[in-house]
C-alpha cells in the first residue's frame, strides 16, 4: 500500500479492500470528503483493522508510512495511524470484512 501512496501523481487516494460486502457508493464519497479536512482517512474494520485507507497527498507521504504496523491483528487501524505524525486523520463507517468462512456467513445473514 504504501508504494501506491508515493508512486502516484499527487492528490486524492483512497485504497479500499476487497472483501467489504457493506461497502456502498456513500461509503466510499464519505472518505473522499474527508480528505477536504484531513490529511488520511480510514474506514475502520470490526476486527481492528480497517477496510480503506485514503490520503489527500498534496505532500509526499511520511517515510514512516505502514512502518512498524501488525498487519492482520487487532492492532492494525492504530499501528497504521501512529505512522501517520502530524496528520490530521478521519474516521469513516466502520464495516465488517471477511476474513474467515464464519464472517462470510454473516454477511449472507445481513444483506
Amino acid at each position: 500500500m504504501a508504494r501506491i501512496f508515493h508512486r502516484l501523481p499527487p492528490g486524492p487516494v483512497c485504497i479500499i479492500g476487497a472483501d467489504i460486502p457493506g461497502i456502498s457508493r456513500r461509503t466510499i464519497g464519505n472518505a473522499f470528503r474527508s480528505l477536504g479536512n484531513h490529511d488520511a482517512v480510514f474506514g475502520p474494520a470490526t476486527d481492528g483493522g480497517y477496510w480503506l485507507v485514503g490520503m489527500k497527498r498534496n505532500t509526499p507521504p511520511p517515510p514512516t508510512l505502514f512502518r512498524n504496523v501488525r498487519w492482520s491483528t487487532e492492532h492494525a487501524l492504530a499501528d497504521s495511524k501512529v505512522s501517520l505524525p502530524n496528520h490530521r486523520i478521519a474516521h469513516v463507517d466502520t464495516l465488517a470484512d471477511v476474513d474467515t468462512l464464519a464472517d462470510l456467513k454473516r454477511s449472507h445473514r445481513t444483506t
